[in-house]
């Protein structure tokens, strides 16, 4: 039977959780605003868009929100295009499921400007057939709508496509949408590892795994 994968990308594949825990600090720190305490919770389930809008309503930055995604953006850039890691053994994972003839995809809340180039970088970019942003889409991972249209452009179906995801707000939305959910493991926020491991399907420390 024909399989459809559709993959996260950051804290999924690639590990990136680091970069982006300190980016929203490091970029108001550059304005010289102190940044809440509670600012990984405000902003972990947010895209881009609406962290710049959270930011500019609570401090009034003088500038327009897609001036400060711009900004945010190139202070990314550079790690993602030279420093960012695969997870161990994902690559390998990769190679495995394509050579399978697995039909893969990437669904991601990041944005291609700097993405690609990370993907380019580490040489994954050819076992999916088509990138998907949440940006493009108009929709968020707080449903499952943008993983329904990812499935139905691989040409998959519930029964037949497996969502990889690290966080849990997004694993709760394929779950509700009837999704098979694979959780991989994130550092950064360990307080949700109990949850994720109730509610996904099955529960990976390393692609190493699901290679054995």
């Amino acid at each position: 039977m024909q399989k459809y994968i559709i993959f996260d990308l950051d804290g999924t594949l690639i590990n990136s959780m680091p970069l982006w825990k300190n980016i929203g600090k490091d970029y108001l720190n550059r304005y010289g605003f102190l940044p809440p305490a509670d600012l990984d919770d405000r902003v972990k389930k947010q895209t881009l868009f609406e962290t710049a809008g959270y930011f500019k309503e609570l401090f009034d930055i003088p500038k327009t929100i897609n001036e400060m995604v711009s900004e945010i953006i190139a202070m990314v850039a550079q790690q993602y295009a030279n420093t960012v890691p695969l997870k161990p053994f994902a690559k390998q994972y990769l190679q495995k499921q394509k050579q399978c003839g697995t039909k893969m995809c990437v669904l991601t809340a990041s944005e291609p400007d700097y993405i690609l180039a990370a993907m380019k970088r580490l040489d994954i970019l050819q076992y999916f057939d088509f990138i998907a942003t949440c940006t493009e889409m108009g929709l968020t991972k707080k449903t499952a709508k943008p993983f329904e249209q990812a499935m139905k452009r691989l040409g998959g179906n519930k029964q037949n496509t497996i969502v990889f995801e690290d966080a849990l707000y997004a694993i709760r939305s394929a779950k509700e949408g009837g999704f098979y959910v694979i959780a991989v493991a994130e550092d950064t926020r360990p307080n949700d590892t109990e949850e994720i491991q109730n509610l996904a399907d099955k529960y990976i420390c390393s692609y190493k795994d699901l290679l054995l």
